[in-house]
């Protein structure tokens, strides 16, 4: 057994040195500079007036912001796929057990992370060390490059880009006054068309999901479908972006980062829990629009909602009794949509209706989503008190938090 440990922990230990050489071997060839550096260009060229190098310093700022985004998100999904958690639970050591079998035992599920994070590091270079400031971030949170960019625009004479990125910055900023002026204005000018005043930071989900819901309240049922079954695939895309992005480092925030002294495995839940809870947040960042005070109220199950009566009103009833069920995956003791449930079945019969379940890409969300929200709640009541764990049902989980 002893030369086992020794021998899957020399190979751990080849991986961990490998992943550290690979991340020095990528630096030559990240030449891209950072988004922070080029909004600071930005801002330097718009106070002297230099338009073409607002311009070009703004939008390789974006560019540059854009780009380490879908660098971390693909270097995440490509190493999650690579690498996944192999989990057993019916290899777990007992107490009965050596101790180098519960050696053992912790050194595969270490050497799975090792695995992991060696393919990120090789992934994602030097890169993955830059993160913008919080106030930085919140800048272009803000789309405040679009705001520069207009004005750059408008100066050079590129009246269709000053447009498009007025009315972006507009979208999130719907309270300034000062760019709704000068969309007016730039509505009375010659040769500036509908088109252009479209907004360059758009989630494909959300306006596939307005535009569906438009068609649904002007009665056209089959155009209603179509946008919001794209709303749906779309959704299920920037769910896995959102979630996959909040797996960066630790956020020490409300600590002082040289007092916190956290051992392995508290150190390991402490960032877990905050990706956990990053991730659940995904629901609401999913469903919030820049032009709204307060996120869309149940913006997923309404997809089903809207859906269910749209293909109702096409005489589909095999769609309207699936988007029926996975709506009540949410809501289960909803009568109005368990009175239209019944119906549908009615209407396409009952034997044929009963083969006919919730869509599984929803049921998987909708109980991913709260048995994470119940861990976290056991989390939390674990840190306040452990007589709490029985109100959110802690017992159902394998490890016992108290």
């Amino acid at each position: 057994m002893a030369a086992r440990v020794q021998k899957l922990l020399t190979a751990l230990l080849a991986v961990a040195v490998a992943a550290s050489r690979a991340q020095t071997e990528s630096e030559a060839g990240w030449d891209l500079s950072a988004p922070d550096l080029l909004f600071a260009d930005g801002t330097a060229a718009y106070a002297r007036g230099d338009w073409p190098g607002v311009v070009l310093s703004m939008e390789r700022a974006l560019r540059s912001r854009a780009a380490l985004r879908a660098l971390r998100l693909r270097c995440r999904t490509r190493c999650a796929a690579d690498f996944p958690w192999k989990l057993d639970p019916d290899s777990a050591p007992s107490l009965m057990q050596a101790s180098g079998a519960a050696a053992l035992h912790d050194l595969r599920f270490f050497g799975g992370l090792l695995h992991r994070a060696a393919c990120l590091r090789r992934c994602l270079g030097p890169p993955a060390a830059h993160s913008l400031s919080e106030e930085l971030e919140l800048e272009f949170h803000k789309r405040s490059p679009y705001n520069y960019l207009q004005v750059a625009y408008f100066k050079i004479n590129k009246l269709e880009k000053a447009v498009a990125a007025a009315h972006t910055f507009f979208v999130g900023n719907p309270e300034h006054m000062e760019m709704r002026q000068n969309l007016d204005y730039y509505q009375t000018m010659s040769g500036v068309k509908e088109a252009d005043f479209k907004d360059l930071e758009a989630k494909p989900h959300m306006d596939e999901f307005r535009l569906g819901v438009r068609l649904y309240s002007e009665e056209q049922p089959q155009e209603a479908v179509l946008h919001l079954e794209a709303a749906l695939q779309e959704y299920f895309v920037a769910d896995e972006e959102c979630r996959a992005l909040c797996e960066g480092p630790y956020d020490y925030d409300g600590y002082n980062y040289l007092e916190y002294n956290a051992d392995l495995f508290q150190a390991i839940t402490d960032h877990y829990i905050q990706v956990l809870g990053c991730k659940q947040n995904c629901v609401t960042e999913l469903a919030s629009h820049p032009s709204r005070e307060k996120p869309f109220e149940d913006f997923l199950p309404s997809h089903y909602n809207y859906l269910q009566f749209a293909y109702y009103n096409v005489g589909n009833y095999t769609q309207a009794i699936e988007c029926a069920k996975t709506y009540l995956l949410f809501f289960p003791n909803d009568e109005v949509m368990n009175q239209n449930l019944a119906y549908y079945t009615a209407m396409l019969g009952e034997e044929q209706a009963r083969s006919i379940g919730p869509r599984e890409q929803t049921y998987w969300r909708s109980e991913g989503g709260e048995k994470a929200g119940t861990l976290l709640h056991c989390w939390w009541d674990y840190t306040v008190d452990c007589s709490f764990k029985q109100q959110w049902g802690c017992q159902g989980f394998t490890v016992q938090l108290c």
